[in-house]
């Protein structure tokens, strides 16, 4: 029985959060062009309407110029879409969306955005956070690499160790991993395209996403991303520790994504299947 319980919290583990959260923004974008980008929460790469519940829960989208600069994105159109205040000058600028820290509670009932001495007969509890990033290069000089490489303070950071825009099919582009940060050794790092996606839609929207690659960190919290096809790939890691108060909530999630570009990714998405539960 009591394997069979622990099983069965194992099993919550994975499927508390379905949806995750990513930067969708232009990797090029003209000069004293005003940047345009999505917080995107959802079935990659489907970019929809936030749910008003939820709504409180993500952070504005910010803006890190390679002077370390940040500023807050505007909230503009639906409630997903942002945008700089101004046209941007030439350079390169990571774009991040956060998803602050947030109860999730299970019982027979379903999900409940609240703790466990909240929630009746709850048999998992989990506190969600979750960060995304994607790189925006502005005008027509190349990409800053010493800025692409580096951290920008995201609690869960996914850090490329070589120029973005450098990256090849069916090459190594090599990412570190760091929580709280220290590297992140020994954790599994997935990655997927906009390209592979399209291939099983059914799949992604029933929570069953396809993956085009799965490698575990090193000592140093390193691992290889291997992209064996052309698309906008989207690399995440996820990390999971003992809450603090076993009384309060069983887990604390951190959820963490990259947005890669590899050559192009589709021109237009099909229609997004409905999924039936």
């Amino acid at each position: 029985m009591k394997k069979t319980f622990i099983a069965g919290l194992l099993l919550l583990a994975g499927t508390a959060q379905a949806h995750e959260v990513w930067v969708a923004a232009p990797s090029q974008l003209k000069a004293d062009t005003v940047l345009k980008a999505e917080l995107a929460y959802g079935d990659y790469p489907y970019v929809e309407k936030i749910p008003e519940a939820r709504l409180h829960i993500f952070a504005p989208l910010k803006m890190i110029n390679q002077d370390g600069e940040q500023q807050t994105l505007l909230q503009t159109g639906e409630n997903y879409q942002y945008q700089s205040e101004k046209p941007l000058k030439a350079g390169s600028y990571w774009v991040t969306a956060t998803y602050q820290p947030t109860f999730w509670s299970q019982n027979a009932e379903g999900w409940k955005m609240d703790n466990l001495p909240n929630t009746p007969n709850a048999v998992y509890c989990e506190q969600t956070q979750m960060f995304g990033k994607g790189l925006v290069n502005v005008g027509k000089q190349p990409v800053n690499a010493d800025m692409a490489m580096t951290r920008v303070g995201l609690p869960l950071e996914i850090v490329p160790l070589k120029d973005p825009s450098k990256v090849k099919v069916g090459e190594p582009f090599p990412v570190q991993i760091f929580y709280n940060d220290m590297p992140l050794a020994g954790e599994t790092v997935i990655a997927t395209a906009d390209t592979v996606v399209v291939k099983d839609l059914e799949a992604s929207t029933g929570h069953r996403e396809p993956q085009g690659f799965s490698g575990k960190t090193d000592s140093q919290g390193r691992v290889n991303i291997i992209p064996l096809i052309e698309g906008i790939w989207k690399i995440k890691v996820i990390h999971k520790t003992p809450f603090a108060d076993q009384a309060v909530c069983q887990q604390s999630a951190s959820y963490s994504t990259l947005i890669l570009p590899v050559g192009k990714g589709l021109a237009k998405l099909p229609p997004k299947p409905e999924h039936h539960h």
